[in-house]
């Protein structure tokens, strides 16, 4: 916690060597000496404190674009400098803290950092002697296509009151969170991606 510069000041003064020439009133000529000193301790400190919250790029301001240039141009092609802060922020705390996998939890996880909401479906090859009547067939290559179910980011219906000339009738805004997976996906499976509800 960060100290006021009084409380800096106090400190200076208690810190002297004892004698009658080190005076620690207020209004001595060292206490005017060491005002300033307290001055920059005090903004340092205050300074150290705010950087705490830098530390995490979804908290991020100040080093946020450090965080960016450090992890280099977006490989899915996004622009940041079209990006909310909010946005940015998220981006950059996917891609900093993200370490790889396969899973089905990793995918939903990598998602969800960017604040999508996913399920996954995968198919299993189909044997004699586990189906069941109405199970559905799969065939050998199927296994390696996987299914990502999500939502639409926004959706938005034409209304005749509302709308103006050269409106679309209805328009999709669809998530950016396809690239991320298209790209992180294993190389030996394909995926699909289903926009309904997640």
């Amino acid at each position: 916690m960060s100290r006021s510069e009084d409380q800096v000041l106090d400190e200076l003064l208690g810190n002297l060597p004892p004698g009658w020439i080190w005076r620690r009133d207020r209004d001595s000529l060292i206490a005017a000496l060491l005002t300033p000193l307290a001055g920059g301790i005090a903004d340092v400190e205050q300074m150290a404190e705010a950087m705490l919250r830098e530390v995490d790029p979804r908290l991020a301001s100040v080093c946020l674009t450090d965080y960016e240039r450090v992890l280099g141009p977006d490989p899915c092609g996004r622009d940041n400098s079209t990006m909310s802060l909010a946005d940015r922020r998220q981006l950059a705390h996917q891609r900093w803290t993200a370490r790889g996998g396969a899973s089905r939890a990793y995918f939903i996880g990598l998602a969800a950092k960017r604040g999508v909401a996913i399920t996954i479906s995968e198919n299993r090859v189909s044997y004699a002697g586990e189906m069941v009547a109405g199970d559905e067939l799969v065939d050998w290559p199927q296994q390696f296509i996987w299914t990502v179910h999500l939502a639409f980011t926004e959706e938005s219906l034409f209304e005749a009151d509302e709308g103006q000339a050269g409106d679309r009738l209805y328009d999709l805004v669809i998530s950016d969170i396809d690239c991320d997976i298209r790209r992180l996906k294993p190389a030996h499976t394909e995926v699909v991606f289903d926009y309904g509800s997640p």
